[in-house]
């Protein structure tokens, strides 16, 4: 999915029929509610290194396990924009599969595995995000915003040795991420173009998470368009914060291209 191109295009647009507009024009804020079904192509990587619950962690998803993105997964997005506030709610789940020679000694979640040892992996990560915007500067085609929010994450990770003895580990974590950032937002041509940009940063007791992400939609007629949107992200949890003596550190980055209908 080449989407850079597309994007960059679909975020110019409004700006230049902003520049197009005659001096005094006016045009009415978009409000209401947007139902978005997209596809996405998900990549993750983490490391953990310490012991959490009194269970030691060593390990790399891709120097050790080597798990890449196993299908290319739907998402869904419900927002609402009002005059002065606006609220989102957005769902994105994605499967990782590996099967990797260890190349050196692992632990997972208290679980030794040896070097030499065939791994295989498969993991699946649910992401669900509810948001809600204070829109502190408003003209009538853009708006610049605060957010507040949280992110709720849901791993399953599965480890099966294809090596005798043969044995298999499943194991489920979870974790809340408050969202505390800024977005800004424009459209053009008349409401049927519309971008977004935004930056999201959390730090607590050393623990800090920081993304950020453009999203651009351009509608074939007033309530049926195209979305395509990028995010990346970072996380680092280090030894003695919220994690205890566990070490975490964790990167993810979405590409995703879908539909959006206005009602």
């Amino acid at each position: 999915m080449r989407l850079t191109p597309i994007l960059l295009f679909l975020l110019g647009v409004p700006v230049f029929a902003q520049l197009g507009r005659a001096d005094g024009g006016t045009g009415a804020a978009l409000t209401g509610w947007t139902l978005g079904l997209q596809r996405v192509q998900p990549s993750l990587s983490a490391s953990l290194d310490g012991v959490r619950d009194g269970k030691m962690s060593l390990v790399d998803t891709d120097s050790d396990l080597g798990l890449g993105r196993d299908g290319t997964p739907f998402g869904a997005l419900l927002e609402h924009q009002g005059e002065a506030q606006g609220f989102q709610l957005t769902y994105d789940s994605a499967r990782y599969r590996g099967e990797r020679t260890l190349p050196r000694s692992i632990f997972l979640d208290g679980t030794a595995y040896s070097a030499g040892t065939l791994l295989q992996t498969q993991a699946k990560v649910e992401v669900l995000e509810g948001l809600w915007t204070y829109k502190f500067v408003r003209r009538p085609d853009a708006w610049l915003g605060f957010d507040l929010g949280a992110q709720v994450f849901r791993a399953d990770l599965r480890a099966l040795t294809l090596t005798s003895p043969p044995r298999s580990q499943s194991k489920r974590s979870g974790w809340i991420v408050p969202q505390v950032g800024l977005t800004g937002w424009s459209s053009g041509a008349d409401g049927l173009l519309e971008s977004r940009v935004y930056a999201r940063y959390v730090t607590y007791r050393g623990a800090t998470s920081f993304r950020y992400g453009v999203d651009a939609r351009a509608y074939l007629y007033p309530k049926f368009g195209l979305r395509v949107f990028f995010e990346d992200g970072h996380a680092h949890v280090p030894r003695g914060s919220v994690e205890g003596d566990l070490d975490l550190r964790a990167d993810r980055r979405i590409t995703g291209l879908g539909l959006v209908i206005r009602f």
